[in-house]
């Protein structure tokens, strides 16, 4: 019995000394890395999305300088974009929009999920735009829509607040049922 202990402790030791030795290594590369400025690095941009019963919350990149965080409260059915000015620290855009219209949703407590995308919307000085869209899906009927935020960085420089409306680009379903009636 205490031969086996000692041969767990001792491969116990060797797997921990090896994971060990590993992440030095790996430690070793990275600061090699960052030091060593021939190796380029990839440029990192994330956006990330969680639901629950009540509430969709997800993030998208709005501007080269600035994140957008969206809020969908699914029993008014109600979808906020607020973004943060770096230059003062606060909420100064706030863009709204009910999903449950786009939709083809009535009444309350709507089933959802959402995520954020890129699109590269021409930059016209008329009509700005985001580089993030948002997805909604309504999960009862598998409908979903996507929105754009009608953001100007020009009011964000010079720390004008924004609010409006998001626009609706486009909608789709999830449905495999083909209705050849409306094809013709």
């Amino acid at each position: 019995m205490i031969g086996v202990m000692i041969a767990a402790t001792i491969v116990s030791l060797t797997a921990v000394a090896y994971c060990v030795g590993q992440r030095n290594a790996m430690a070793a590369q990275i600061n090699a890395a960052t030091v060593d400025s021939t190796i380029p690095l990839p440029l990192l941009e994330a956006s990330a999305s969680v639901t629950s019963e009540k509430y969709s919350m997800a993030t998208g990149n709005i501007s080269e300088d600035a994140d957008g965080v969206f809020v969908l409260d699914h029993n008014s059915g109600l979808l906020q974009c607020s973004v943060i000015y770096p230059r003062v620290g606060r909420f100064m855009s706030a863009f709204t929009i009910n999903v449950a219209d786009a939709l083809g949703t009535s009444g309350k407590g709507g089933s959802y999920i959402m995520v954020t995308g890129r699109a590269d919307f021409p930059r016209a000085s008329n009509r700005p735009a985001a580089s993030t869209v948002i997805y909604v899906m309504d999960t009862a009927t598998g409908n979903y829509a996507c929105f754009g935020v009608p953001f100007d960085r020009v009011a964000m420089n010079a720390n004008r607040q924004q609010q409006g409306s998001l626009v609706l680009i486009t909608t789709g379903t999830a449905n495999p049922v083909i209705d050849r009636d409306d094809l013709r």
